[in-house]
Order: structure tokens, then C-alpha cells, then sequence
């Protein structure tokens, strides 16, 4: 019995304890996944956020939006503990990587909200569960490029909330290299481009406009709604959208992508309805 060759698939995404769960997953379902860190990241404002660290009785709680922030807060830290007050407010963490990485780096630090897989998810989540005071303000560890879609959903819910911006996102000086790379040694194989974040879609784009490379070559596919609506803020075609950043959502877009581009068309007839 012959068996099929494996479909390739760059994934646009920082190497992280992850990445091996997703060459293992990605291989059993006949994908062959090539990883491109397309972002580089640096760290700034550490001891404003040390600071407000070693307050939490001033706060209603913390909030990780990426596992950038949660390795901010352990930068702040300088090795020091965590002060348990935090673990009696309310925490929260987009995605199941940044819940993950709270628990083991910062003291068992446990947060709600891992399966809502971003912002708007997430804003909502808090919204409809948070049963504290809001007087005090939530903690909100931040990068350069944050957008407000959490932000505004929280002060429009009544919600005060502190940002510090603590890590600053570029792309990865390499990005060029590894594509290039990747391109030339696997280029008759690769059947899809896959992007995890907004702002690796902003510099991946800018590599093939730069060369005028025609993006439509490859089949597309966004990870989350955020970053689908950059791609096609850019022009881009987007083939199928994974729901979640899991290794699950995406094997499951890429075996049945119909069922993700039915799933957009009733989304979007759903909210015309709404309005």
C-alpha cells in the first residue's frame, strides 16, 4: 500500500512549547508543517510593571491577551515570586497557550477565559462572568500593537482598566531568509499559508508585495476572525478560517474548509440580521 504524500503547509507562528504538538498533530492527518517565527519581540516599561505588581490590592484582577504578556510579568518579576494577592482577583487569559504558561511560570497563576481564543471573545467573556467590584481596575499588559477591541468593550461594560505597554512587536529580522528558504525547498509541495496574528499578516505581506510575489499560488487560511480581517483588509483571499489558535481548529479547517467558509456566510447573514 502506497502511502499519500504529505501536504505541506507553512505556518506563520513563533516557535513555543507548541510547536511540537502541532508537527505531531499536523504529520498524523498527512500535513507536513514548516515553521516561519515571523515576529520578533522586545521587552520595555519592566519596572512600571514590577510596580504595579507588587500592588495587587489596588486591582480587580490581571489580564493576559498573549503569552508575551505573561513573559513580560515573569521579566518584571526578576526571578521574585509572584505576591499571592493576585491569585484571590480575577485573572484572565486569551487562548490556552497564555493559561498554560501563567500556571507554570507565575506560581500555579490561574486564569478564566482560555477557550475564548480572542479579544472580542474574551472582552465578552469577562463582561458576562465578572461577579467583583468594579471600582478597581483590571491590570492589562500590552504590546505596541494592541487594539482596542478589548479595551472598549470593557469601559463601555463599566470596567476601568490599567494598560501598561510592555513589549514592543517587529518582524523578525530572519523573515525574509526562512521564507526564502522555505520557498525554494519545498516550493512544488506547499499547498497552504497559514497566519496566526494581524501583525505577522502585515509583515509576510509586505515580503511578497516587496518581490511581487502573487499570494494566490497558495491556499490561505487565517487563524481567528482578527486575523482573517487583516488578510482581507490587505487584498488577500482568504481560503478558510480556524475558529481558535488550536492545532485541532486548524487540522480541522484544512481537512473540511467548506465547512469554514459556510460557517463565515451564516456568521455574517447573522450579524447583517442583528443590524
Amino acid at each position: 500500500m502506497t502511502s499519500r504524500p504529505l501536504r505541506t503547509v507553512i505556518i506563520f507562528k513563533s516557535e513555543s512549547e507548541s510547536t511540537e504538538i502541532y508537527a505531531e498533530t499536523l504529520n498524523a492527518h498527512n500535513f507536513q508543517p514548516i515553521f516561519i517565527p515571523t515576529l520578533s519581540f522586545g521587552f520595555k516599561n519592566l519596572d512600571e510593571l514590577q510596580r504595579k505588581l507588587q500592588n495587587p490590592d489596588k486591582y480587580a484582577g490581571i489580564i493576559f491577551t498573549s503569552p508575551r504578556c505573561v513573559e513580560a510579568v515573569s521579566e518584571a518579576l526578576q526571578l521574585s515570586e509572584l505576591p499571592g494577592g493576585w491569585k484571590l482577583l480575577h485573572n484572565y487569559s486569551v487562548g490556552e497557550v497564555t493559561h498554560n504558561l501563567a500556571l507554570s511560570t507565575l506560581q500555579q497563576l490561574f486564569t478564566h477565559g482560555k477557550q475564548t481564543g480572542n479579544a472580542r471573545n474574551l472582552g465578552d467573556y469577562i463582561v458576562d462572568t465578572f461577579d467583583g467590584s468594579r471600582n478597581l481596575p483590571m491590570l492589562l499588559p500590552c504590546g505596541n500593537l494592541a487594539t482596542d477591541t478589548l479595551l472598549s468593550k470593557l469601559a463601555e461594560n463599566g470596567f476601568s482598566v490599567d494598560a501598561c505597554e510592555v513589549y514592543e512587536t517587529k518582524c523578525n529580522p530572519q523573515l525574509g531568509e526562512l521564507l526564502e528558504r522555505a520557498l525554494v525547498q519545498a516550493s512544488d509541495n506547499i499547498e497552504y499559508l497559514a497566519f496566526f496574528s494581524p501583525s505577522g499578516v502585515n509583515c509576510v505581506y509586505e515580503y511578497f508585495n516587496t518581490r511581487q510575489i502573487p499570494l494566490d499560488k497558495w491556499k490561505l487560511v487565517a487563524i481567528g476572525p482578527s486575523t482573517r480581517r487583516a488578510m482581507e483588509a490587505m487584498g488577500m483571499k482568504v481560503f478558510c478560517t480556524a475558529e481558535r489558535p488550536t492545532v485541532e481548529h486548524l487540522v480541522k479547517v484544512l481537512l473540511n474548509p467548506q465547512e469554514s467558509r459556510e460557517r463565515l456566510v451564516r456568521t455574517a447573514a447573522a450579524t447583517a440580521d442583528a443590524n
